[in-house]
């Protein structure tokens, strides 16, 4: 009887294949607690793994900046104010600088604020430039998620020929304080009308009622702004990134956007 020649599986399952051999061995309790560099490439390459991808893996790692998860009360109200990204990229490390800091001054309505040989930090343009700028940029769709935030640094390393690290960092933390601010006062003027009224003898429930009304809307209004000018930031960070990687994407037509809509 012939051997029953063994399946092949196509790239799609043999990822996903990969990726739950990889979680199953570290659930087992199997996987050493260090490994050194030379271990881990013999073990990519026993399991198909290129050691250029797993060099490139273990470079990104090592210049991997990991903020701490922030606590406290404005970060459980609000959310988080600081935001990062960061990816080792094709290219030359002064030519990306130079592309970063052309989109973002082109089509973030940024402005320079300090400028280093790999670093450069940018603030809102600001003035009437600024909202020149806000205005065709409206007309022409862009969402202006980094003009919204109150810094943003970029820095551009060079590991190797052809290949630079680049992290951009933003904050919104006076924006965060902003809306913190107005969910303040929401609470305080709620309870001020509401106090008011019962002064004035109207029924209780109606009084409790225009209080947390008037106390809730506001700061409901406030944090959900903040959380898209949050969402906005950190996915126009990524979107940059995903640029420097793979390239811009293809523009389309005035036809496929009439379809598309």
């Amino acid at each position: 009887m012939a051997d029953t020649p063994a399946p092949i599986l196509p790239r799609a399952a043999l990822e996903r294949v990969l990726l739950r051999a990889a979680e199953l061995h570290s659930a087992s309790g199997d996987l050493p607690e260090t490994m050194s560099e030379a271990d881990l490439l013999s073990l990519a390459q026993e399991v198909g793994i290129s050691p250029h991808a797993v060099k490139q893996a273990l470079a990104e790692e090592r210049m991997r900046v990991t903020l701490p998860e922030e606590r406290g009360l404005a970060a459980s109200l609000v959310g988080p104010a600081f935001f990062s990204g960061s990816r080792v990229v094709p290219g030359d490390a002064r030519a990306i600088l130079e592309r970063i800091d052309h989109g973002f001054q082109r089509d973030e309505s940024l402005a320079e604020r300090r400028r280093f040989p790999d670093r450069i930090v940018y603030g809102p343009l600001g003035g009437l430039a600024g909202a020149a700028h806000d205005v065709v940029a409206g007309f022409s769709g862009r969402p202006l998620a980094l003009a919204k935030t109150n810094e943003v640094s970029v820095s551009v390393v060079q590991m190797e020929p052809g290949k630079a690290h680049v992290r951009i960092e933003a904050t919104l933390a006076p924006r965060r304080v902003w809306a913190l601010r107005i969910g303040t006062g929401g609470v305080m003027g709620g309870t001020a009308v509401g106090a008011i009224l019962m002064a004035l003898n109207v029924w209780p429930v109606v009084a409790v009622g225009a209080a947390v009304l008037l106390g809730a809307l506001p700061a409901i209004i406030a944090r959900s702004m903040y959380r898209s000018a949050a969402h906005g930031a950190q996915l126009a960070i990524e979107q940059t990134l995903d640029r420097l990687e793979f390239g811009e994407p293809k523009k389309r037509g005035l036809f496929d956007k009439l379809l598309v809509g």
